[in-house]
């Protein structure tokens, strides 16, 4: 009985290992001769600000244009082509009564941009980087089938 069961197995699993595999490349559509369809993948990076305290709230603009031009300085030792702010936002707030009586700063902000970035396989490189100089950085990588 356990040799059966063992044969079986085998040609389940022999019968499944092809299954398993696809291809990203290009492939011809059924019914569709002349026509290929290949796996396209976009990464997206995302960085999030958490808690920055300000003192006017007319410099929020520009911190953050700062902070996105010191992620696309780092995007280029990354090696990645091609980077670009896909969305941003942020949301402000007083400061918490937590805050020491007297403070200076009486607002703080959340915030996230997102970058598109090419080559997608570089995106996990600058995120990496962004996570060690200390930013909250994120990935997202999405597939699509594209058919030319």
């Amino acid at each position: 009985m356990r040799g059966c069961r063992a044969l079986v197995l085998a040609i389940g699993m022999a019968c499944a290992a092809p299954a398993a595999a696809w291809e990203k490349g290009a492939v011809a559509m059924p019914g569709m001769p002349n026509q290929t369809c290949a796996i396209q993948e976009t990464g997206q990076v995302g960085v999030n600000f958490t808690n920055v305290m300000v003192a006017k709230l007319d410099k929020i603009g520009g911190e953050l244009d700062a902070k996105i031009d010191e992620v696309i300085a780092l995007a280029k030792q990354s090696k990645v082509q091609r980077i670009e702010v896909q969305s941003y936002n942020y949301n402000v707030y007083p400061v918490s009564n937590g805050y020491p009586a007297g403070a200076t700063v009486p607002y703080q902000y959340n915030g996230s941009v997102t970058f598109a970035v090419e080559p997608c396989e570089r995106a996990s490189e600058l995120m990496s980087l962004l996570v060690s100089k200390g930013y909250a950085a994120n990935l997202n990588v999405n597939a699509y089938r594209q058919c030319q």
